[in-house]
């Protein structure tokens, strides 16, 4: 496919990320999610007269509020199932960062106002914006559904907690792929670890995405750090990237990768996984580098969660248990384009390189290294960008 093609196929897909969302409903009742001493009988105990009375009565409330970071092609595809299921609209309001729909949030509660029934967002939102701000709710009493429960259905035989304290759950396991490359400009095989990028023949031709930044940059550094190396052997690579490699460093997510992809640079690092798949599929020349080192793998922004309190808590309550079923986790594969945490989902149509290769060490994504290790990889990271600047 020609660079025109694949291209305008990009731009479409970036009006359409921008299209505005459904607005929250006006006037919510506000209703508290954190459970009382009767809030029922236990999460996968619950018999089938509490779930019709539930359904019902969402079914009544009509609509579900949610917050979330998801495209476009997303938010349709999840609507749509949802709606054939259950005859409950899904509305969503959209935000680039956990920060913006942190500010929103505060300004909802200055207005003794509760918009919101569910946050579909990344994990760093969930945990290192929302938490600590006392801005999540308990989301295991809202599980009403058995099968939930089975532990046979998740990877790992777990349920899929994101946290300690049981408010988040992990949707979605991403193998991270670092580093991409211009097919006409890399040779394949010439990338096989991460120091590889250090290469003489690299130099002034590689694109960074800001790990000083909340984001992908950020990860990839502080697992360099934190599952690879030291914290000094990783400071040490981001200095000889800036300094000897000249690198760029990007802001832009989607420029980034489009930089790679037209050939203005060589190889790309850290960008979103998201944005490559798009790319990809619109038959841009680039390609993914899996290293020897291990993979990496993330709940990206399928993470799930609730608010203390809801507007419309029965229906709340429906989409998030539909959204764990089967049916509802293979709707969000599908449109996300990254494998289900359940081992049930079928995973045709995912781009197989965002799998887990046979064979390949794993360091999976934890709260700690979604907050504390982070927060401080930016700090590192902004003080190094800082000096080797001056």
């Amino acid at each position: 496919m020609g660079n025109k093609i694949w291209f305008a196929i990009i731009l479409l897909a970036a009006v359409a990320g921008q299209l505005p969302a459904c607005a929250p409903p006006s006037s919510p009742a506000v209703i508290e999610t954190t459970p009382s001493k009767d809030a029922g009988p236990a999460p996968g105990t619950v018999g089938q007269d509490r779930w019709s009375t539930v359904l019902a009565e969402g079914k009544k409330e009509g609509v579900v509020a949610i917050y979330t970071t998801f495209s476009a092609s997303v938010r349709v595809a999840l609507t749509k199932a949802f709606a054939d299921r259950y005859g409950i609209n899904a509305e969503f309001s959209t935000f680039s960062l956990g920060t913006e729909l942190l500010a929103k949030l505060q300004a909802e509660s200055r207005a003794g106002l509760r918009m919101v029934d569910v946050f579909l967002v990344g994990g760093t939102t969930l945990l290192a914006t929302l938490k600590p701000e006392g801005q999540l709710g308990q989301i295991e009493p809202l599980l009403l559904l058995p099968e939930l429960k089975e532990p046979k259905i998740w990877a790992g035989a777990q349920f899929p907690f994101l946290d300690k304290d049981r408010l988040t759950i992990r949707m979605s396991s991403i193998a991270q792929r670092f580093v991409y490359y211009n097919t006409a400009a890399v040779a394949e095989g010439d990338l096989t670890t991460y120091k590889d990028v250090l290469k003489p023949q690299y130099r002034g031709k590689i694109t960074l995405y800001d790990p000083s930044l909340s984001g992908s940059g950020n990860t990839f550094f502080t697992h360099l750090a934190r599952d690879l190396w030291s914290l000094e052997e990783a400071r040490e690579f981001l200095r000889h990237l800036i300094v000897q490699q000249q690198v760029v460093i990007h802001g832009d997510r989607r420029l980034q990768v489009e930089s790679v992809a037209r050939g203005k640079y060589a190889i790309g690092l850290a960008a979103p996984s998201d944005v490559i798949v798009e790319f990809l599929q619109a038959g841009a020349p680039i390609r993914v580098v899996i290293p020897k080192e291990g993979v990496y793998t993330s709940v990206g922004i399928g993470g799930l969660g609730v608010p203390v309190r809801a507007g419309h808590p029965n229906a709340a309550t429906v989409f998030v248990n539909w959204l764990l079923t089967r049916e509802g986790q293979t709707a969000l594969a599908r449109s996300y384009g990254f494998p289900s945490v359940r081992v049930d989902v079928p995973t045709e149509g995912i781009e197989p390189i965002f799998l887990v290769k046979p064979g390949e060490k794993i360091f999976a994504e934890d709260e700690q290294g979604l907050t504390v290790d982070r927060v401080q990889m930016r700090e590192v990271a902004k003080k190094i960008i800082e000096e080797t600047r001056k």
